[in-house]
C-alpha cells in the first residue's frame, strides 16, 4: 500500500505538471509517451508480438500520432500511415520466416486504435481550447474517480459480483456506486469551472446540469467496459500485470485502461450533445 501511495502521489506531480502546460507541445508529448508505453505493452506484455522490427515501427507511429492534429501539416496522418502499413508488411515480405501474419496485423490494429483513442485529449485542447481543460478534467474524473468510487463502493456493500469469470472482485453494487460518484464528481467539477471563470475572468458559463449527469453516467460505463476489456486481455495472456512502470500499480495499461475507452466517448458525445452554453 505505501508503494502504490508513493507511486500514486509521483504521478499526481506529473500529472499536474502536464496541466499547467496544458496548452503547449507537453501536452502532446505526454500523449505520446502514454501511447507509445501501452502499445508496447499490449504488444510485448502480452506476448502477441515478439519482432523487434514490428515494435519498434508500431512504437514511431504510436509516438507520432498525438502530433497530427496540432501541426496541421496537410494529409500528414495519411502519409505517416500510409509508410507505417509498408513498413510492417513489408517485414512481413522480407522476413516471412521470422514474423507471423498474425503479428502484423495485430501490431496494426493496436497502433492505429490506442494512440488515436488517447489523441482525442489532444483533439479535445485543439477542438475546445476555450474550455477544453474542463473536458480533459471530466476524462480524468470518468476514468479515475469512477474507479475509486466503484472500489470503496464495492469493498463496503459488494455483494453481488458483476462479471465473476473476467474479475471476479467486481460487483454490481460497486459499478452503482461508481455511477453515483462519477455524475456527483461531473456536477462537482464543472460548477467549480464555472465559478472560476465567473469570478477569476469574469465569463459567465451556462450547464447543462442534466446533460451532464447524463454523460456522467454512461461514461461511467463506458469506464467499467474498457476495466472489463483489459482484464480479458490479462487472463486470455496469462498475465498479472501489463508492465511494472508504476511501482505498485503495474503498467501504463493498468491504469489507463479505462481512460482509453472514455476519452474518445467523451470527445464524440461532445460533438453532438454540448454540455456548456
Amino acid at each position: 500500500m505505501k508503494q502504490r501511495i508513493i507511486t500514486a502521489a509521483v504521478a499526481l506531480v506529473i500529472l499536474f505538471g502536464v496541466f499547467v502546460c496544458y496548452d503547449t507541445f507537453v501536452l502532446n508529448a505526454a500523449i505520446s509517451i502514454i501511447g507509445a508505453i501501452a502499445v508496447f505493452e499490449l504488444l510485448h506484455a502480452t506476448g502477441y508480438v515478439k519482432s523487434k522490427a514490428i515494435l519498434v515501427f508500431s512504437l514511431g507511429y504510436a509516438v507520432v500520432v498525438p502530433f497530427f492534429s496540432t501541426l496541421k501539416i496537410h494529409g500528414m496522418q495519411v502519409y505517416v500511415t500510409i509508410a507505417y502499413f509498408i513498413l510492417i508488411f513489408g517485414s512481413l515480405l522480407i522476413l516471412h520466416n521470422e514474423i507471423r501474419f498474425e503479428e502484423v496485423a495485430i501490431s496494426f490494429f493496436i497502433s492505429l486504435v490506442v494512440p488515436t483513442a488517447f489523441s482525442s485529449i489532444v483533439l479535445m485542447r485543439d477542438r475546445y481550447s476555450r474550455n477544453g481543460f474542463l473536458y480533459i478534467l471530466l476524462c480524468c474524473v470518468a476514468a479515475w474517480i469512477s474507479d475509486s468510487c466503484a472500489y470503496f463502493a464495492g469493498r463496503a456493500f459488494g455483494k453481488h459480483k458483476m462479471a465473476p469469470q473476467i474479475s471476479p472482485h467486481k460487483t454490481i453494487e460497486g459499478a452503482i456506486g461508481g455511477v453515483a460518484g462519477c455524475c456527483v464528481f461531473f456536477v462537482l467539477t464543472c460548477f467549480i469551472y464555472q465559478q472560476y471563470q465567473a469570478h477569476v475572468n469574469g465569463i459567465f458559463i451556462r450547464c447543462s446540469w442534466g446533460k451532464i449527469a447524463l454523460i456522467a453516467v454512461f461514461c461511467s460505463l463506458v469506464s467499467i467496459v474498457g476495466d472489463l476489456m483489459a482484464s480479458v486481455v490479462k487472463r486470455q495472456t496469462g498475465i498479472k500485470d501489463f508492465g511494472k512502470i508504476m511501482p505498485g500499480h503495474g503498467g501504463i495499461m493498468d491504469r489507463f485502461d479505462s481512460f482509453l475507452f472514455v476519452a474518445p466517448t467523451i470527445y464524440l458525445i461532445l460533438q453532438y450533445m454540448p454540455i456548456l452554453n
